[in-house]
């Protein structure tokens, strides 16, 4: 459609959910987008949140407001610490028809907000996985809705569901796919290819910032599993979370005890992962730990891949998917990169909100 001059100025305003690393990452992405965009381009950024208040304005947030939730937030400190902040309840009547909504958090609360946008007209952008990863029946209208996107979500700024999303509507199908997409799980798997033991290689990616507070939320392999059923629910395979067949890379003894005493156990663990990475060497093989997805269901956890292959030749937090269709069936089409990190998931964030105002803006 061509722009008659009155569509650009229909600026769609952004409403962020979440102030974390990728959040505080988005909102600067966002400022210095907006530095070098011309009026009609920019970014409106109208309303903000973490898990406390809001701060919301009709029509603009300032830059000034935004410096000061930034600074307040790498602190530590919450938004609800803002002059003129408010309750979350009040965001729901702040989203305008034709906003957008970008969800980075990793809350399952968010979804009724998410839901209600839709229905106003509103976009919705996700990096939370949680709405996308819950039962069928709940998170199908995210799936089906032309005013959703959620490139972030699987590979952080990597072009996996774009490229996806292309296949399917060049009418290709899709036979299989498999990745690595755990940046935290792909580091330990290559410390440990390179000598590191179990514990020394968790440890080291507990240093590097690479895992959750809790490292069993990481090593429990449920993170993995989210993007694995997005994945097949984006290529129309409707799998529930219960059909995806999960390997932990901890026992389920060491579940129920803290955290603290956790990491004292982890040396035990040392020896079974180190003779399985023997046995995959002694193969010529190496260990990575592995989405797989077909028409048969969904499995994730530790795999034996070839040195040489697109997965086996990882190196530390980077990701790889490998895509087998009806058009690329002898020679898969891999996408590979660097899939973690609070700066390449805003990214995939703010590209998304870039194609949806463009998308809402015209009407398709």
């Amino acid at each position: 459609m061509k722009d008659d001059g009155h569509m650009s100025d229909r600026k769609s305003p952004v409403i962020l959910l979440g102030m974390g690393q990728v959040g505080r990452s988005l909102l600067h992405l966002i400022l210095d987008y907006n530095k070098k965009a011309k009026d009609a381009k920019k970014i409106v950024v109208a309303g903000i949140a973490d898990s406390h208040a809001a701060v919301l304005d009709k029509s603009e947030l300032p830059r000034q407001r935004l410096a000061d939730a930034l600074r307040i937030k790498k602190a530590g400190g919450s938004l609800g610490e803002i002059s003129r902040s408010q309750p979350l309840s009040e965001i729901s009547s702040s989203i305008t028809p034709g906003a957008i909504v970008a969800d980075v958090t990793a809350s399952d609360d968010t979804v009724p907000l998410l839901k209600s946008a839709l229905s106003s007209g509103c976009g919705v952008v996700l990096a939370n996985k949680r709405p996308l990863a819950s039962a069928w029946s709940q998170a199908e209208v995210f799936f089906s809705h032309p005013y959703v996107r959620y490139e972030a979500t699987v590979g952080a700024g990597l072009p996996v569901i774009s490229t996806l999303r292309n296949l399917l509507s060049c009418n290709d199908s899709f036979t299989s796919i498999k990745g690595v997409l755990s940046g935290t799980l792909g580091y330990m798997c290559s410390e440990m290819e390179r000598g590191a033991t179990y514990s020394q290689a968790l440890l080291s990616a507990r240093d590097l910032g690479y895992t959750e507070p809790d490292p069993r939320e990481d090593l429990m392999g449920t993170d993995v599993a989210r993007k694995a059923l997005i994945l097949t629910r984006s290529v129309g395979w409707p799998l529930e979370p219960d059909d995806i067949d999960v390997e932990s890379m901890f026992p389920d003894s060491l579940s129920r005890v803290t955290l603290d005493e956790f990491l004292r156990q982890i040396h035990t663990l040392d020896e079974d992962y180190a003779m399985r990475t023997r046995k995959a060497r002694n193969a010529g093989m190496t260990l990575r730990y592995v989405a797989k997805v077909d028409t048969s269901g969904a499995k994730v956890g530790l795999s034996q891949e070839e040195k040489g292959s697109a997965l086996g030749s990882l190196s530390g937090a980077e990701n790889a998917v490998i895509f087998r269709t009806r058009l690329y069936n002898d020679v898969p089409l891999t996408i590979c990169g660097p899939g973690a990190g609070p700066l390449v998931t805003a990214a995939g964030v703010l590209g998304d909100i870039l194609d949806l105002s463009v998308h809402m803006r015209e009407g398709r």
